[in-house]
């Protein structure tokens, strides 16, 4: 068996990439014909728009690469149907549910060099896809802003800032800093005419401090100038452009939800993305274990049903992701809830569908 089982997974490898490059390849070429208007109107070279494609295949592969374990999973078991391979090894006392350990292996491959391409290939991908796009073909400036008006930024330990104008060199005027309790109370506020950066430390200039406290009183305190000790954010935190959280690496994501959190901000979008890269992971594996019993059952329709209905299988299940992780971002469910409902769904489908299979 060890023979046929190298030959399984490899077939089952070769018609999965096989898919995967037809269907990256379709993906794009839709992607090109729709965006060719833009890359006319800003001139783009032929070299940077190749460029640009390239930025982009990590995540064309990251979202279609489901679709191809499950094409490639039709492809190699519905051959063997058609051509009674399938019948004749169930003959020699081999069950249905041991020819597919082959196919089952690749798609729990599948979760690890996901987990470790998205990481380390598409996030830095989408960096230099925007960036590319931003600088190179829409020509914008970097961004290096010498001076900024009404900054608004989530900091340490629950500190919210609002600076009315900021330089990049360190100096900030017009500011508000308010720091939040756990129960998103605010503790304190400090107001100030002016704050320079000085020696690793802010030194602030016309400073008002009140601190509230619990039996609903408050202090006020003025200073003309104050050293702000307590402040650990530096000149680069106030002038780094945020990026979105498909360009933020997920232990980055999960600081980042943190230090929302402790701001008191909503960040329910930001943790439905941040679970559903775990479970997205999962998804290669469960299209496999739905598609196995599925293709020993394609009896008629040969390999185009087996297409047809692979890519109806994978609609179906990208269509109930994005409705999930829209009512997560909405609150209407939890966002764990949001990221793992649909894995839940068509795992408990795919369960169903393998017990069924004859042994």
């Amino acid at each position: 068996m060890k023979v046929m089982d190298r030959h399984l997974a490899r077939e089952v490898v070769r018609f999965a990439i096989i898919a995967l490059t037809s269907v990256v390849v379709i993906y794009l070429l839709v992607d090109l014909f729709e965006e060719l208007n833009y890359f006319t109107s800003r001139k783009a070279t032929l070299f940077n728009v190749l460029l640009y494609y390239l930025f982009s295949l990590p995540s064309a592969i990251t979202l279609l690469y489901p679709v191809s374990c499950l094409l490639g999973v039709f492809l190699v078991y519905g051959q063997m149907v058609r051509h009674r391979e399938l019948h004749a090894l169930e003959s020699a006392g081999v069950s249905a549910l041991r020819l597919f350990a082959p196919a089952v292996a690749v798609g729990m491959a599948t979760v690890v060099v996901y987990l470790a391409g998205h990481e380390f290939v598409t996030i830095p991908a989408n960096i230099r896809l925007d960036d590319h796009r931003r600088v190179v073909i829409e020509k914008r400036t970097a961004p290096e802003q010498q001076k900024r008006r009404n900054v608004y930024y989530v900091g340490e330990a629950g500190r919210v800032f609002f600076i009315r104008e900021y330089e990049s060199v360190g100096v900030m005027r017009d500011f508000s800093i308010k720091e939040l309790s756990p129960d998103r109370l605010v503790r304190t506020r400090t107001d100030g005419r002016e704050a320079a950066y000085r020696d690793s430390i802010w030194v602030g200039f016309g400073i008002s401090i009140r601190e509230f406290h619990q039996d609903g009183t408050e202090t006020l305190s003025r200073h003309d100038s104050l050293a702000l000790a307590g402040l650990i954010e530096k000149p680069e935190d106030f002038t780094r452009t945020t990026r979105p959280v498909s360009q933020t690496s997920t232990a980055d994501l999960r600081r980042y939800i943190a230090r929302l959190r402790r701001a008191g901000e909503d960040v329910a979008e930001e943790e439905v993305e941040y679970h559903y890269r775990f479970s997205y992971s999962l998804i290669g594996l469960i299209v496999v274990l739905i598609g196995l019993p599925i293709s020993v059952r394609l009896r008629r329709g040969g390999v185009m049903f087996g297409l047809g209905l692979g890519l109806l299988l994978s609609f179906l299940y990208w269509g109930a992701i994005q409705m999930s992780r829209a009512y997560g971002g909405s609150h209407v469910i939890s966002p764990v809830l949001a990221a793992w409902l649909p894995n839940m769904v068509f795992g408990a489908v795919a369960g169903l569908l393998m017990a069924n299979v004859k042994q």
